[in-house]
C-alpha cells in the first residue's frame, strides 16, 4: 500500500510568508536606518575625540607643540608636530589625515587650529585658537557635538 504523500510548501503558504517578512522589513528599514546615521555621527565623533587626545598626548610626550587642524570645509582633521626637536618648523603628521565626509558626514567647526603645550593644555600662541572648541558631525538629521574647555578637556 503506496500512500502518495507530498512534502514540501504551498505556492499560497510561500506567498503568505513572503508577505510577512516584506511587511516586517518595511516596518523596520526607517528605524534601521535612523539607528545606522545616528551609529556614524557617533563613531565621527569618537574618532575626532580620538584624534584631539593623541594631539594632547604627543605634545606631553615629546615635550613640544602639537597642533590640531581642523578643516570643516573639506570635513578633515590631523595632528602634526615638529619633528626637528629645535622649533624650526619641519612638521609632520601623526596618525593620519581623517576625512569623514567619505562615510557621509558634514563637519562643522569654531576652530581650525588647536595648539597644545608640552603640558597638554590648549596653547594660543602664534596662529593657534582657544581651546573651547565645538564640532558638529552630521548627517540626514542627526547630529553629534563634540565640546572641549578652555584648558582642552573634552565634554561631550
Amino acid at each position: 500500500m503506496k500512500r502518495n504523500v507530498r512534502r514540501g510548501f504551498t505556492l499560497l503558504e510561500l506567498i503568505i510568508v513572503l508577505f510577512v517578512l516584506a511587511l516586517i522589513a518595511a516596518i523596520a528599514a526607517p528605524r534601521l536606518s535612523a539607528a545606522l546615521r545616528n551609529r556614524t555621527t557617533q563613531t565621527g565623533a569618537d574618532q575626532f575625540i580620538a584624534a584631539h587626545n593623541l594631539a594632547r598626548s604627543t605634545a606631553v610626550r615629546y615635550g613640544r607643540v602639537a597642533q590640531f587642524h581642523i578643516d570643516p570645509t573639506t570635513a578633515r582633521y590631523w595632528v602634526d608636530v615638529d619633528t626637528s626637536g629645535a622649533g624650526v618648523g619641519q612638521r609632520a603628521i601623526v596618525w593620519y589625515t581623517r576625512d569623514v565626509s567619505a562615510s557621509g558626514l558634514t563637519m562643522s567647526s569654531n576652530r581650525t587650529l588647536v595648539c597644545f603645550d608640552s603640558r597638554g593644555l590648549a596653547s594660543t600662541t602664534g596662529t593657534c585658537q582657544g581651546g573651547d572648541l565645538q564640532v558638529i558631525f552630521a548627517m540626514s538629521g542627526h547630529a553629534d557635538t563634540v565640546r572641549t574647555t578652555t584648558l582642552g578637556k573634552v565634554l561631550r
